[in-house]
């Protein structure tokens, strides 16, 4: 637990300069939509990069989690560098189709409008393409890391990198300049200083042989024969993803044009936010949960389970009703009422993830079991739902169609993973619905209704204070919700204890040996 309370400990620390990246970083670009659009793209092309391995590093860290808690560091070294090999290669595919389109940019951007645009769709191109390989080790790092639980090790260093970063956007971007490129190519250089000193500390800290580790930076039929099976259900998975998440901004691009897209942005940019948010909330039951496995301690996973879904709901359902609700005044002291058209956008593509208490933790239990036939199913309905629904509103509503279908494949998913929780643990479904939903009926209702009364009194002018306002507000409300679940919910009131108490008496003691003194 002490593991798990440093992790969440630096990465709320890593969401809020998150926050401060993208809501002070984002209004410089969004001053010139044609070329934020542009860089939305680049941006989605970027996170392209997070599949690129075809499910290869997914398989490989769970393998390599086993390995860690069994005390085979020898075999997790093989593992993480096979997965690590067949990653590079994928990647440098990637690099050298992303390096080809960079000198013709109006293959996936329409309507150019002049040399200006063209030239800065380009060197974003190219800069990605050079720095494909950064983002390798990035990965490889972050999983050393994972499987020890130490995540937040990683993390502090690119906490540093990012407020380099803010703060040069500031400078970048000053005296109504718009260096979009040079500010990009700073970020990587930032990126690649962090994954030096984090491969460092991989050494110091972990004794890592990075010999046998760069000795086992090839293909291994042993390893491939391991975990070929879980690989290639994650190739498939991966596929889904992209069709689900990362595919509509390059089709808006081609159907729509950059404007369009920039519209398209805003909402796309804080799906992608809260997607990251809620990975960093889940991320390290991915490596405990094949921890059990790896030990065969079934019974202890179940319940552990359990609890990861009382304390996920708050964590998820609170801020994304809250941001949902108020997203208008969020946008607008954001970015601008020239955004007007992106508020019923984004507040359908926030609600997209209210679900993420069952499907993250659901998901991740799919995998540590092996159920291929599960992981397809469930995966192959987000992008089917989604393009079908696209697919056939596309005409009668337009953009809006990208939105409102997030939402509903995430919704059928949801109600499939529900049931697939009710088959693996053996429960029985209403009783286990109302005792998982039951203690947050007050808490829920509470968020709608103070929201919806009290959202007209927000400021709702760009502007940097009135954006604090809006946080202050939200933080404020979903605090109270909490307090609220606590209360109603004995499950979370008594695992809040269990983590709060120690650390209280461990205060209070050391309080009272100064006092002494």
């Amino acid at each position: 637990m002490k593991q798990f309370l440093k992790i969440y400990l630096w990465q709320f620390i890593s969401i809020l300069f998150n926050f401060a990246a993208i809501f002070v970083v984002t209004p410089y670009l969004s001053s010139n939509q044609t070329i934020y659009g542009i860089y939305t793209l680049i941006v989605a092309a970027y996170m392209f990069l997070s599949y690129a391995d075809f499910g290869f590093l997914g398989a490989g860290m769970k393998f390599a989690s086993e390995c860690y808690a069994q005390h085979n560091l020898k075999q997790e070294i093989k593992i993480i560098g096979f997965t690590g090999f067949i990653f590079l290669v994928f990647v440098s595919l990637y690099a050298f189709g992303v390096f080809f389109l960079s000198f013709r940019p109006e293959m996936i951007v329409k309507s150019l409008a002049n040399n200006e645009e063209r030239a800065i769709a380009r060197n974003l191109l190219l800069i990605l393409a050079l720095f494909c390989p950064v983002f390798v080790m990035q990965r490889i790092v972050q999983i050393i890391f994972a499987v020890r639980l130490r995540d937040y090790v990683f993390q502090r260093i690119f906490i540093v990198a990012n407020a380099i970063k803010i703060v040069f956007a500031m400078v970048f971007f000053s005296n109504e300049s718009y260096p979009i490129v040079g500010y990009f190519l700073f970020s990587q250089i930032c990126t690649l200083v962090a994954v030096l000193l984090g491969l460092h500390l991989v050494k110091k800290s972990f004794g890592y042989d990075f010999k046998l580790f760069f000795g086992s930076f090839k293909f291994s039929k042993e390893i491939y024969e391991k975990i070929k099976k879980l690989a290639f259900v994650s190739i498939f998975l991966t596929l889904c993803w992209i069709l689900y998440y990362e595919l509509d901004p390059f089709v808006i691009s081609r159907l729509l044009g950059p404007k369009q897209l920039a519209i398209f942005a805003i909402g796309f940019t804080l799906m992608e936010y809260f997607r990251g948010v809620f990975g960093i909330v889940f991320g390290p039951f991915t490596a405990k949960f094949n921890h059990f496995i790896g030990l065969k301690n079934f019974e202890g996973l179940h319940v552990f389970f359990h609890k990861v879904l009382v304390m996920a709901l708050p964590l998820t359902v609170f801020p994304v009703l809250a941001v949902s609700i108020t997203i208008k005044n969020f946008i607008f002291c954001w970015v601008g009422h020239q955004y007007a058209d992106s508020v019923p956008i984004a507040q359908v593509m926030v609600l997209s993830f209210v679900f993420s208490f069952l499907s993250s933790p659901t998901g991740i239990l799919i995998m540590a079991y092996e159920r291929a036939k599960l992981l397809y199913l469930t995966n192959a309905m987000l992008p089917l739902v989604y393009w079908l629904g696209v697919f056939i509103t596309f005409k009668f509503i337009g953009l809006q169609a990208f939105a409102d279908f997030k939402v509903a494949a995430f919704f059928v998913v949801a109600i499939v993973y529900l049931n697939i929780i009710i088959k693996l643990l053996n429960l029985k479904f209403w009783p286990f619905l109302w005792k998982l939903m039951s203690p947050a009926i007050l808490p829920i209702l509470f968020v709608i209704i103070f929201t919806l009364l009290t959202r007209s009194y927000l400021p709702v002018e760009k502007d940097k204070l009135n954006l604090l306002i809006y946080f202050i507000y939200n933080g404020l409300v979903i605090s109270t919700a909490f307090i609220i679940y606590y209360f109603s919910s004995s499950e979370y009131r008594n695992s809040i204890n269990y983590i709060l108490c120690p650390i209280f008496v461990k205060v209070f003691k050391r309080n009272l040996v100064k006092t002494a003194i």
